[in-house]
């Protein structure tokens, strides 16, 4: 079983490091949080640069006359906005280590964390790729017409589209799955022990620690 009193100490010593290292045992997940603020704050760049870049065409459509167009435009000016606030959103639920919270109660924060890393990832396709992919689609059919370049295009878009998913299933599996199994493990271990120790301490009798001191004199 893990000892409390040694989880405390790695717990301080990491805050005492600055370190945000969430997991004090496991190397993967711990470079796990840095990696999704990373991707997040790449994926929020472009995010704005497309939310500019969409606009900006979806004017310039308007004035021109192209109405179709610069509505599939707007659609994905919108898609751009939401991407980046839907990231911020759960990346908020990362616990930042503070040595005055309970080791088990900041692991519970990092499994919930975990769990909505998972939930978004696994609906890539409602928020992401699937809303880009329509609006895509529909603003390059929309001003060229239908035709083989069409075609071809919505192939691509859909390739591409495929291998998100597939890659996100991928990170699930091989990096967010293992981190909650390893969580899982850590607060059942602590949750032993701290039920060994409540019944020790119910089951302490003071009369056989008595002293009589009287006797003794």
């Amino acid at each position: 079983m893990m000892d409390w009193n040694r989880a405390r100490e790695q717990w301080q010593t990491r805050a005492d490091q600055g370190g945000s290292k969430p997991l004090a045992e496991l190397a993967e997940p711990a470079r796990l949080w840095s990696v999704i603020r990373r991707r997040d704050w790449i994926e929020t760049a472009v995010a704005i640069f497309g939310a500019v870049f969409f606009g900006a065409m979806s004017v310039a459509l308007l004035l021109g006359g192209l109405q179709l167009a610069a509505l599939f435009g707007l659609w994905l000016t919108g898609v751009c906005v939401y991407i980046p606030l839907r990231l911020r959103h759960v990346r908020r639920l990362i616990p930042t280590p503070d040595p005055g919270r309970p080791v088990i109660e900041f692991l519970r924060a990092e499994r919930a964390a975990l769990v909505a890393q998972r939930e978004l990832l696994g609906s890539v396709w409602r928020w992401y790729w699937g809303p880009i992919a329509i609006g895509v689609i529909g603003f390059f059919v929309s001003i060229v017409g239908w035709g083989w370049m069409s075609a071809t295009y919505v192939l691509i878009v859909v390739a591409v589209s495929a291998a998100i998913e597939y890659l996100n299933r991928q990170a699930i599996r091989q990096t967010i799955t293992p981190g909650l199994d390893a969580l899982d493990r850590q607060i059942q271990d602590m949750e032993n022990e701290d039920e060994d120790n409540t019944r020790a301490v119910e089951t302490f009798d003071p009369s056989l620690h008595d002293v009589n001191y009287d006797d003794e004199a």
